[in-house]
Formats: structure tokens, C-alpha cells, sequence
């Protein structure tokens, strides 16, 4: 987003703030031998949010930072966001408790507990105490929902059960309120958010790859995908710009046709497109 696009979006009388959320998946100790764009090593997180920290950014989990930039859209104020629940996701705990920040972490819970060879591409994830372990030192945990698949494609009784029963498990295992949802891989639409209200959840978040707003749904709010190498300069690019080129845009056009073409598919081959 350019700074003209967020000077635009500020005189928009409907635009009380402007907020960065992002979005953060493997945090590796290590770089991982083959590069991929959704595994920051645990040395670059702790020099992104470090640098905010500095900066004067107050980093929450998303739930928090709304309610933040609610009681004041002046706020300095970061959403962190953690999909998918991987085990590795406990070396960012130890550097959110140590510059005093929170996030979110969002969980299928069917996946909860999985263990597997070192390497495996899908990854080892939290067990249900580890995940409250996250959570006594400030995490959210949120629902990402039950086996993560492509909601918006999905019937009225496979998306409740996705979004209801993902809900019930987080809350029965470790004994607190699920408010905030995301979508897995990125995928919603309005019947799919109006299910996630209606289940219960105050929030929902997408991909977006740009800055959410004030005049945004709140059951899709946009986020910033943060990749490997994504440091200085580059970093506070995306965090007061969002990200660059067209592709957002783009994307956000093309969402409609992608997702009669992901429907198609799963009727003929039986399988879905992500």
C-alpha cells in the first residue's frame, strides 16, 4: 500500500485507524535447507518485533489490538498473528515473553498433539498443554478450525461443525473463551463469516496481505504476510505500508472466479484446491 492509498484511506470518513496485523506461521531455530516463505527463523522474528518494540509499537494478539485501537484509534498498536499451531511456534513464546508482547496463535484442532519426523513438510504441532503453556504467558489462542480445509466451499453442516466444534475443543481443553477465528488458507466469504459470527466469535481473520482498517469487516480483516529475510528497512516498509505491488489487489478481484473454480474441482476430482 503506498502512502497515498493510506492517506486516502484515513480521509475516508468511515476510516478511524489503520492497523498492521501480521501474519507468521514456522519459527524455526534454525533456517530450514530448503527456503520457505512461510518459516522465519526465531532470530529474525526476535529482530522484527524488537525493532517495533523499540519503536514504540505495542504487539498483541489480534483480539487485544482491536479492542486497543477501539478505545483509541491513535493507538501504536501491532496485531500478531501465528497460524496453524506447529510445535516450533515455542521459540516465539520465549521471545514475545521476553519483550513483553502477545499474539495470537491460531490452531486445527484436529492436528493438536501430532508428532512427526524431523523434516516432515506438514510439522510436529502443539500438544494441548503446550498450548497452555502459550497461553499462560500471554498467548490467544484462537480457532483455525477443525481439519483445516477450504471453508468456502464446504456445505452448511461440514462449515458448522468446522467453526462450532473447533470452538467447543480449544474452550473444553483449556478452560477459555474462543473469540477470534481464521480462515484457513486465507479462504472465506460472507456466508462463511456469517457462520463464524454465528458461532460465537467476536473476530475473524484472512491473508489480505495489506492494512486493516477500521471500515473492514472484522470477521475478514487483512493481514501482512511476514517471509524470511523480511528485516530493517524492508520490515518497517511492510508494517507501515503493507505489502507491495498489485498483487493484493489483484487477488482480492480474482477471489470470486478462484473459488467456483476450487468448487468445480472438488466435484469432478473429488479433492480440493488450495
Amino acid at each position: 500500500m503506498s502512502a497515498r492509498t493510506a492517506a486516502a484511506d484515513l480521509l475516508r470518513p468511515s476510516v478511524r485507524w489503520r492497523m498492521p496485523v501480521l501474519m507468521y506461521h514456522s519459527t524455526p531455530a534454525t533456517p530450514p535447507a530448503t527456503p520457505d516463505e512461510h518459516a522465519v527463523p526465531v532470530h529474525e522474528l526476535a529482530e522484527q518485533l524488537g525493532a517495533l518494540a523499540a519503536d514504540g509499537w505495542r504487539l498483541l494478539g489480534l483480539t487485544e489490538a482491536l479492542a486497543a485501537r477501539a478505545a483509541d484509534p491513535d493507538a501504536r498498536v501491532v496485531g500478531v498473528t501465528f497460524d496453524d499451531g506447529l510445535l516450533d511456534f515455542t521459540h516465539a513464546v520465549e521471545v514475545l515473553v521476553s519483550l513483553g508482547a502477545r499474539a495470537t496463535m491460531y490452531v486445527p484442532t484436529a492436528d493438536v498433539g501430532l508428532r512427526l519426523p524431523p523434516g516432515d513438510p506438514h510439522g510436529s504441532r502443539l500438544s494441548w498443554s503446550e498450548l497452555a503453556d502459550a497461553a499462560e504467558a500471554g498467548v490467544e489462542i484462537g480457532s483455525h478450525s477443525v481439519d483445516h480445509r477450504t471453508l468456502d466451499t464446504l456445505s452448511p453442516g461440514d462449515l458448522r461443525r468446522e467453526v462450532v466444534d473447533s470452538r467447543r475443543a480449544i474452550e473444553d481443553a483449556l478452560g477459555r473463551p474462543v473469540v477470534s477465528f481464521c480462515y484457513p488458507h486465507g479462504y472465506s466469504s460472507r456466508r462463511v463469516a456469517r457462520a463464524v459470527a454465528e458461532a460465537g466469535y467476536s473476530n475473524g481473520c484472512i491473508v489480505g496481505r495489506r492494512i486493516a482498517t477500521s471500515a473492514d469487516d472484522p470477521y475478514r480483516l487483512p493481514r501482512l504476510h511476514v517471509r524470511p529475510g523480511d528485516t530493517g528497512e524492508a520490515f518497517r516498509a511492510l508494517v507501515e505500508r503493507g505489502e507491495p505491488g498489485l498483487a493484493p489487489h489483484v487477488k482480492r478481484a480474482a477471489a470470486p472466479a478462484w473459488r467456483t473454480a476450487r468448487r468445480a474441482a472438488k466435484h469432478v476430482l473429488g479433492r480440493e484446491l488450495t
